[in-house]
């Protein structure tokens, strides 16, 4: 019996052996495209759950003791598009592992006409202590720099976020009926309602970061929307104090 077990139980073991995942440190490098310039300070996420930190100056972060095989990347930085896409490690896979962002185009970011609210950032506070939406303090996004707006209310207020027709991130409602088509939230800016407004689209929240913000206020039902709003706000109301109007 031992003869005979010993040499089956070393198989047993060599194949289990053969069939291990390997794992091994990963660089990946952020730069911009078209010129190759790094960019530095790009929150990098792994497979959804994995927080790789920030790029360094050269544009690169290490990512210790990832398994080999395919894995999902989720790059956002400041003045760039968020980047999602797949990629490889492995023993034959050459490193840094590129990752390429585009810039946003500075006529993207200008602010853009729209209709003057009463609402104003005085009465911030008091409209938080009613606990009619959810809100975000100075201290909160300053916490969440390098996140786009979009990534921190689907994150952290649980809002839908519906896909554009060129890959955006719109705030809306979402359907009870499950309907096509989003009822896209209303949005105002600094006390001006920029969306719905004549010739506007909804903004592209994957093109406002934390750290431009002063303070984020989302009534996600058109119940909880203030009065100064509620002629516009159908399907709820974003409302959003830059640090550049204080």
């Amino acid at each position: 019996m031992r003869v005979i077990c010993l040499p089956f139980v070393a198989a047993m073991l060599l194949a289990h052996v053969a069939g291990a995942q390997d794992s091994r440190e990963v660089m990946l490098r952020v730069h911009r495209v078209g010129d190759n310039v790094a960019i530095r300070g790009a929150t990098v996420t792994i497979d959804h759950t994995i927080e790789a930190g920030n790029t360094d100056s050269a544009g690169i972060v290490r990512v210790p003791d990832l398994e080999d095989g395919g894995h999902i990347v989720e790059v956002v930085a400041r003045g760039y598009q968020a980047y999602f896409d797949n990629f490889k490690s492995g023993a034959n896979i050459a490193q840094p592992i590129q990752l390429e962002l585009l810039p946003i185009p500075a006529s993207d970011t200008a602010k853009v006409r729209g209709e003057k609210t009463d609402l104003t950032f005085v009465g911030f506070n008091a409209r938080l202590s009613k606990g009619q939406g959810k809100f975000f303090t100075s201290a909160q996004l300053g916490a969440a720099a390098g996140r786009p707006l979009a990534n921190l209310l689907k994150a952290d207020a649980g809002a839908f976020i519906a896909d554009g027709p060129r890959g955006e991130s719109l705030l809306a409602m979402r359907s009870p009926t499950g309907g096509a088509s989003p009822c896209y939230t209303a949005v105002v800016r600094d006390g001006v309602r920029i969306y719905p407004f004549t010739g506007a689209t909804p903004p592209n929240l994957d093109k406002i970061f934390a750290e431009q913000l002063l303070g984020v206020e989302l009534y996600a039902r058109p119940a909880t929307v203030p009065a100064e709003l509620r002629v516009a706000a159908k399907c709820g109301a974003l409302v959003l104090w830059t640090r550049d109007a204080k």
